[in-house]
C-alpha cells in the first residue's frame, strides 16, 4: 500500500491505535490479529533483525534523552546496525553522521549536551538521529511535537527531500494543515479501526473527518499553499 517515494499520513483523534499501526508495521507480531507486513515484497518476520534495523528507521513521540552524551554522540548511536558492538567510529559513520546533521540543521549543536538543548532543538537531533542510517522506510509518531514554526516547514522540506530520493515516509500527525499539504495519501484511524484510505482529496471530506474525530469539521484546502484547513463549524 505505502509505496516508495511517498509521504503517507496517520491522522485520528488520541487512542485512534496511530502509534500501535506504527508498531505493527515495524514488525511486532503480537499487534496484529491477521496480515502479514512485506517490505519490498518479503515477510517483516523473515528478515534479519541488523538488516531490518538498516532499512527501517523510527521516531517514537518521546524518545528517551540520553544522559552525558553530547548531540554528535546521540546521532551516531543511529548508526548501529552498521557495526560491531563495541567498535569505533568509522569514517562512513562520522560522515553520514555530518550529512544528517546537517541536513537537519544541528550541526552547530554537534558539541552541545543533548540534555541542555531545547525541545524542538532536540526534536530534530532525534531525528537525525533516525535519518543517519538512511533507511528506505520512515516511521515518525508525532515528528513536529514541539517545532516552532520555521522548524516544521524545515522538517515537511527534508521529508520532501527524502521521499524525493525513493524513501517510504509514513508519519502519524494531528497537525492536519500543512502536514496534509505534503500527503500522497491518508489512513484515518478511529478507535482502532480504519475509517479511510486513499489520497487527501478522496479522504479529506467534511463527512469523514467529522466521523473520525466525533464533532461537526468543515474541511477545505488553501489555493495559495496547497495546506488543508480543519475547523470546528462556524469557526473555519
Amino acid at each position: 500500500m505505502f509505496r516508495s517515494g511517498e509521504i503517507w499520513g496517520l491522522l485520528g483523534p488520541n487512542g485512534a491505535g496511530k502509534s500501535t499501526l506504527i508498531k505493527g508495521v515495524m514488525g511486532f507480531p503480537w499487534l496484529w490479529r491477521r496480515g502479514t507486513v512485506l517490505l519490498d515484497g518479503r515477510p517483516l518476520e523473515g528478515i534479519p533483525g541488523r538488516e531490518r534495523a538498516a532499512a527501517i528507521g523510527y521516531l517514537p513521540q518521546d524518545p528517551p534523552v540520553p544522559q552525558g552524551l553530547s548531540v554528535q554522540e546521540t546521532i551516531l548511536l543511529g548508526r548501529h546496525p552498521f557495526r560491531s558492538p563495541w567498535s569505533p567510529d568509522s569514517e562512513g559513520d562520522r560522515e553520514a553522521c555530518r550529512w544528517a546533521m546537517d541536513l537537519c540543521n544541528v550541526a552547530h549543536l554537534r558539541n552541545r549536551p543533548v540534555g541542555r538543548i531545547s525541545g524542538g532543538e532536540r526534536r530534530m537531533v532525534f531525528l537525525a538521529s533516525v535519518l543517519v542510517r538512511k533507511p528506505g522506510l520512515l516511521l515518525l509518531d508525532e515528528p513536529g511535537g514541539g517545532l516552532d514554526y520555521r522548524h516544521t516547514v524545515i522538517l515537511w522540506d527534508i521529508l520532501e527531500e527524502l521521499a524525493g530520493e525513493g524513501a517510504t515516509v509514513l508519519v502519524s500527525t494531528h497537525r492536519l494543515g500543512m502536514a496534509g499539504a505534503h500527503f500522497r495519501g491518508a489512513v484515518l484511524l478511529a478507535e482502532g479501526r480504519c475509517l479511510g484510505a486513499g489520497p487527501p482529496e478522496e479522504v479529506f471530506s467534511p463527512e469523514l473527518m467529522s466521523r473520525v474525530y466525533g464533532i461537526p469539521l468543515s474541511v477545505f484546502r488553501d489555493r495559495n499553499t496547497g495546506s488543508w484547513v480543519v475547523a470546528a463549524e462556524g469557526r473555519a
